[in-house]
């Protein structure tokens, strides 16, 4: 009897963390893909990305285009409040969604719209119009992602790591193109 116990405490303690990461991975999955339904969507009804004129055309602006982890997480917030329908959010002088529009719901006012983990969700876009986007590399004219807007929640560890090369046990990375 305390064998049969013993060995379903075993079953139990590494089957049920293993499911509840895999339903953190799935939360995450479905919203990474909701922001990039969004950016499409906003795209769509204003005609630009929703980013600076500025950060648009050149190849060296899309490779500065990323908004959020690992760089700064205050674009990453404002690009997740114009999306949320905030009138006030400006760049270059431009108000990004003068008609309010709701195209993303989940982020705080505050544009926080974290992952499972914690941490803030990371956006990609193709504002040079070159037809995808790089994700790693360093050249910044790789495009190693033939879609137009990326998502990605940088999992468990923080780290964003290459989606081809699995070189770390810990490649936890969750994408929105995957």
């Amino acid at each position: 009897m305390i064998t049969i116990i013993g060995l379903l405490v075993g079953l139990v303690s590494v089957a049920v963390p293993k499911a509840i990461e895999s339903g953190m991975k799935a939360k995450a999955k479905g919203e990474l893909t909701a922001i990039v339904s969004a950016v499409k969507a906003y795209k769509q009804e204003y005609g630009q990305w929703p980013v600076a004129k500025s950060q648009m055309d050149s190849v060296a602006d899309e490779y500065n285009s990323w908004y959020g982890p690992p760089t700064t997480e205050s674009e990453s917030k404002d690009l997740m409040k114009i999306l949320s329908g905030d009138m006030t959010v400006q760049k270059d002088g431009q108000t990004m969604n003068p008609k309010g529009a709701r195209f993303l719901e989940g982020a705080k006012t505050d544009g926080t719209f974290q992952d499972p983990w914690g941490k803030q969700y990371s956006v990609k876009m193709d504002t040079n119009e070159s037809g995808g986007v790089e994700y790693y590399g360093s050249s910044g004219t790789q495009e190693n992602i033939r879609v137009t807007v990326i998502a990605v929640s940088l999992g468990k560890n923080g780290t964003q790591e290459d989606p081809e090369k699995k070189v770390t046990t810990t490649c936890d990375d969750v994408f929105s193109w995957r």
